[in-house]
């Protein structure tokens, strides 16, 4: 279910720019800001040692087996909360930078366009924090039902 409302989504976002923009999506594909926003927030996971825990998470979202350990939904809510303010951080970096750098480059009509596509990367960073908001909040209610103080099996000397 939650991968079919990411897809509706991202079909809804396609359509709203189809019909905003007079029919040419392209004003919105940049490739280049689409990488510049994943490879500043992949290191950022990495070194935070939560890449793994990345993963988990949509992993322990999706999952129906009610069973996991709480420290496992902690790192996993963690990552996601590290990812998308990863996400923020990238987007306002590179969107200020492309900006100045058209300010200070760019004259007359082209001031505009380049400007543009400067906040192209704010715009994937918004989309791809819409796209985690509910996974994080799966985890967060997944953590919220967990008991406690798990119970000890009988097994488990004292």
């Amino acid at each position: 279910m939650y991968l079919l409302s990411i897809l509706l989504l991202m079909l809804l976002c396609i359509g709203y720019s189809i019909v905003i923009s007079n029919g040419n999506i392209f004003y919105y594909l940049d490739p280049a800001s689409l990488l510049l926003v994943l490879l500043f927030v992949l290191p950022i996971l990495l070194s935070a040692g939560l890449l793994k825990d990345f993963n988990n998470a949509f992993r322990l979202s999706v999952s129906l087996k009610k069973t996991c350990a709480r420290v496992e939904l902690l790192r996993a809510v963690e990552s996601v909360n590290l990812a998308i303010k990863a996400l923020w951080a990238s987007g306002i970096f590179h969107s200020t930078f492309g900006i100045i750098h058209t300010l200070a480059n760019t004259e007359g009509e082209l001031l505009a366009r380049t400007a543009s596509v400067a906040l192209i990367t704010l715009l994937y960073a918004a989309f791809f924090v819409i796209m985690l908001l509910p996974l994080r909040s799966r985890l967060l209610v997944r953590l919220h039902e967990l008991p406690e103080h798990p119970e000890k099996s009988d097994t488990e000397d004292p």
